[in-house]
């Protein structure tokens, strides 16, 4: 009974850090738990919208919003610069065709790092339907920073439509409309907004981490990944739509009431995949002789929470929220700190691996101990088996008994296990997405968000590809190594044959990943193996 005591014990720790364990990192990291509340982003005064007027009659097709061919017609490009941007606004439309992050080079070209480009085969970052789009381009104004275009209707009415990069030290962008209705009637649009386009998706590691995002009022999340994208809507009050990348995001927040999202991906270029997400308006009445205002917000930028937040616009939600997301953001405040200490990401990542295995020593001692014990036992129970194959009852009466005399726990090397997985869950998500480790050396390793390429063939090579990566091999020997030296004792074939596989798998799953991962397992198995040698010679139970 004292087994069976210590067992349920361990299911009601279990259970209880499973439950406490997100209470205790909502205090430490407070950021990625938001209380559901009312967004702050409301709509300006003098902004009035008409919402007893039937959708079906006001929504524009999506075809009218993105053209269904590859051309786009441009007259010129203006150029807007800061220490962050580089950015080209299309005439007569108003809206962005690329941005170039001046700061965050590109890892293969060292180039600044191009984050959305429409290569002029359609629509960019703030074309709008429905407002501009039928108008009379008057003129422009430009300067290193904005770009002014002034409109007017046919209707009568005048619109002033500014694309602005706001701040030095902020990954920020400004659209701004003033609608001024100098008519004696009142005049209802309906207008759509691109949110973002021209997303380059080349990597296929990185097409998996390109999703659709949108946050509604009421905090509920709509994720699609871009590949997925169809002509599709979503309704509801919007605080913030766009998309997110492996390093960065394209979010777009609506400082005046938005009514819905479209999404469109007619799935046409492989490397700039034409995929708009943007927002719409219904019902806004422009008073006759009163003027609107409307305004917008772009972050373009790095996945950062510390970047996002200088917002204060609750564009930092898109990382993530929950367990997993604080766990994140701890291992990466520890990444940093020992990239501080080393001067290097590659050795930054060994020094992560080896401080997470020491505070999960505890854990894995147990797991092991635990291990060591069933092999032990293994014969004794196969032979209670033998004696007793044609009762079931007396065998598993036999086994319980076998148990409790040797005090082994059989679940004793799962639930440890169990318990680390939040962690590794969150070490995955960092060194998966890290921007810190993109275009990072270490030793032949030109960039640790990639695979590690000792070696380029010419041509493509069966389960190698076109180059060998090395630490995926490396890992492969130390799994092997690893599970030697776990299953000392007594293993039955299907054990031996499970050790044998599942190295291969492991190295198969690992060998196109990420360089920086790879690193961090090929240490974890490195550390574990030694580990195992050692506690191997103090682990026994006498039978």
């Amino acid at each position: 009974m004292k087994n069976d005591n210590n067992f349920f014990i361990v299911i009601v720790i279990t259970i209880c850090v499973l439950v406490f364990y997100p209470a205790l990192m909502k205090k430490v990291v407070p950021q990625f738990f938001p209380e559901p509340t009312q967004s702050q982003l409301q709509p300006e005064p003098e902004l009035q919208l008409q919402d007893t007027i039937g959708k079906s009659e006001n929504n524009l097709a999506l075809k009218q919003i993105i053209p269904t061919d590859v051309s786009y017609n441009k007259e010129k490009t203006y150029g807007m610069y800061n220490s962050l941007f580089a950015v080209e606004v299309n005439s007569p439309g108003a809206d962005i065709k690329s941005i170039k992050l001046l700061q965050i080079p590109d890892p293969i070209t060292n180039a600044p790092t191009v984050l959305m480009d429409t290569q002029d085969t359609m629509p960019g970052i703030f074309s709008d339907i429905g407002l501009t789009d039928k108008a009379v381009l008057d003129k422009i104004e430009n300067s290193n920073n904005a770009v002014i275009f002034h409109y007017s209707q046919e209707s009568g009415l005048k619109i002033r439509k500014q694309v602005r990069l706001d701040n030095n030290d902020m990954y920020k962008m400004s659209l701004s409309y003033e609608i001024e209705n100098p008519t004696n009637i009142q005049q209802v649009l309906e207008y759509r907004i691109i949110a973002a386009a021209g997303i380059k998706s080349s990597a296929k590691v990185d097409a998996r981490f390109n999703n659709q995002i949108t946050v509604l009022k009421d905090n509920k999340t709509k994720k699609k990944n871009l590949s997925n994208l169809a002509h599709k809507t979503i309704e509801g009050e919007i605080v913030l739509t766009g998309a997110t990348l492996r390093y960065f995001s394209l979010i777009t927040v609506p400082l005046v009431k938005a009514d819905y999202v479209y999404s469109y991906n007619p799935a046409i270029n492989e490397e700039f995949a034409p995929t708009a997400v943007g927002i719409g308006t219904r019902g806004l009445v422009v008073p006759s002789n009163e003027t609107l205002r409307l305004n917008y917000v772009l972050y373009a930028g790095p996945n950062d929470h510390e970047q996002m937040s200088k917002l204060n616009l609750e564009v930092e939600q898109v990382r993530g929220s929950g367990l997993f997301a604080g766990l994140s953001d701890l291992m990466l405040l520890l990444l940093r700190f020992l990239h501080r200490v080393f001067r290097n990401y590659g050795v930054a990542v060994i020094g992560l691996a080896l401080t997470i295995n020491i505070f999960l020593y505890p854990l894995t001692f147990k797991s092991l101990k635990s291990m060591k014990d069933m092999q032990a036992l293994q014969p004794h129970i196969e032979q209670i088996r033998k004696q007793h194959k044609d009762n079931p009852q007396k065998l598993n009466k036999e086994t319980m008994e076998l148990y409790k005399k040797h005090k082994v726990n059989p679940a004793g090397g799962c639930l440890p296990m169990l318990l680390q997985m939040p962690i590794f869950f969150s070490l995955y998500g960092v060194l998966m997405r890290a921007i810190e480790l993109r275009g990072a050396r270490f030793l032949w390793i030109n960039n640790l968000a990639a695979p590690d390429a000792l070696m380029t063939f010419p041509g493509q090579i069966p389960f190698f590809g076109n180059s060998l990566n090395l630490l995926p091999l490396l890992m492969m020997v130390f799994s092997f190594l690893q599970q030697k030296a776990t299953n000392t004792g007594h293993v039955n074939e299907q054990q031996k044959m499970m050790g044998m596989m599942m190295p291969v798998v492991m190295g198969v799953i690992f060998y196109n990943f990420p360089a920086g991962l790879v690193l961090y397992f090929l240490t974890n198995s490195i550390f574990s193996f030694f580990i195992q040698k050692n506690l191997a010679k103090k682990v026994e139970v006498a039978v």
